[in-house]
């Protein structure tokens, strides 16, 4: 599993969420850190940009530690040729804005391998509603998209619920993940769960 973190507070989330599903499912994570040479970070970040304090409930998570270089999103979508699940927060340092962030669509739109993107309510990113939704969009990746998602339900203990996206259905809410396909190009339902939804999206690709 791979990770992307830039130190703010939704990379810190995606690290977080990564570590806990990576720690859970017996997987090995390589973590890609924002580099102070080409990143315009705080200065009050620690030298690890707070790495190590997520990771140090996890000590026996087998985790490696990586530059994301100039280009954090190249880095990350080389990184996911080779990986089975990439997270990153909705984004990053000096995104004050809601929504989601450039690099989060890109990469949601183009990895190689499925996104989660950390974003929502604390209690959802924390797993504390123990609901797994699966929201089936207009393409036809939706055995893939249930999958998934009963994956990760048994995987957390969680229940399943499946719903079908529509002008009338609005992003499910009181669930800790909303599992949604992707494809060569994000549908309908991909993009505004990535744009409004009050949890993680993981993004089938």
């Amino acid at each position: 599993m791979t990770v992307g973190t830039d130190g703010s507070y939704w990379g810190r989330a995606a690290l977080g969420w990564a570590a806990r599903h990576a720690y859970r499912a017996g997987l090995e994570l390589d973590v890609y850190e924002a580099d102070r040479r080409y990143e315009d970070l705080p200065a009050d970040l620690p030298a690890d940009i707070g790495t190590g304090s997520v990771l140090r409930p996890y000590p026996l998570l087998g985790a490696r530690i990586r530059s994301s270089g100039a280009d954090a999103a190249a880095a990350l979508l080389s990184a996911s040729a080779a990986s089975g699940l990439l997270a990153l927060g909705c984004r990053g340092q000096h995104k004050c804005h809601l929504g989601v962030g450039r690099n989060a669509l890109l990469l949601a739109g183009s990895a190689h391998c499925d996104v989660v993107v950390v974003r929502g309510r604390p209690q959802a990113v924390h797993g504390e509603f123990r609901k797994v939704t699966a929201w089936l969009g207009e393409d036809a990746s939706d055995d893939v998209v249930i999958a998934r998602a009963k994956d990760f339900a048994r995987l957390t203990r969680s229940v399943l619920e499946v719903e079908r996206q529509s002008a009338t259905v609005p992003v499910p809410e009181g669930t800790d993940l909303v599992v949604v396909g992707g494809g060569a190009q994000l549908g309908l339902a991909a993009r505004t769960a990535l744009h409004h939804a009050m949890c993680p999206v993981y993004v089938v690709r």
